[in-house]
């Protein structure tokens, strides 16, 4: 599990490339409930907290 937080304030785009191949990476609320799944691409909105679950494949 990984949580990322935007800190400066700016919106931006980024990448999560963990050391395994990932065959789907999982989207959580701050509680840890599945919201959706996604590739490893991503966005923040300023100050956003996103939980992302890397599953292997």
């Amino acid at each position: 599990m990984v949580r990322l937080y935007e800190s400066p304030g700016r919106a931006g785009a980024g990448h999560l490339g963990p050391g395994f191949p990932v065959g789907r990476a999982e989207v959580s609320d701050l509680l840890e409930r599945r919201l959706h799944e996604s590739d490893s691409a991503f966005g923040l909105r300023p100050f956003q907290i996103l939980t992302r679950s890397p599953r292997p494949e």
